[in-house]
């Protein structure tokens, strides 16, 4: 064999060593590109779960927060009507009370009337 075709041999398997390892580096940068995408795939679904449970936990606060407030006003609600009530039964009470007070004046003014009356019939018999 002569020696030019043992340089050209020699080049073309050092061309094909050379393409080999370019082919073999370009497939590692694709399965590290595709292993990226993967990964910033899977973080970005993770991402969105999050963010899906942030929404869903601050939906459910004002929710209760909701259910808090209007808890809060009918017991307000209520214990404004439960004071309304309480000065209703007490205004009753003192009407009541000066009804008694004015119906005990009108007996004892009838009893002093009837006692003068008896006095004076008395006083006049004699």
């Amino acid at each position: 064999m002569s020696n030019t075709s043992a340089v050209v041999i020699q080049g073309m398997m050092d061309f094909s060593t050379q393409m080999s390892n370019n082919i073999s580096h370009l497939a590692d940068g694709i399965r590290i590109d595709a292993a990226h995408r993967e990964d910033a795939m899977r973080h970005e679904s993770l991402a969105r779960e999050q963010c899906h449970r942030i929404q869903a936990n601050e939906w459910d606060r004002i929710q209760r927060d909701d259910a808090l407030e209007r808890e809060m006003l009918a017991l307000e609600r209520d214990k404004m009507q439960k004071q309304e009530a309480t000065e209703l039964r007490q205004e009753a009470a003192r009407r009541e009370e000066a009804a008694a007070l004015r119906e005990e004046r009108v007996r004892a003014d009838a009893l002093a009337r009837e006692e003068l009356r008896v006095r004076s019939q008395a006083e006049a018999d004699d």
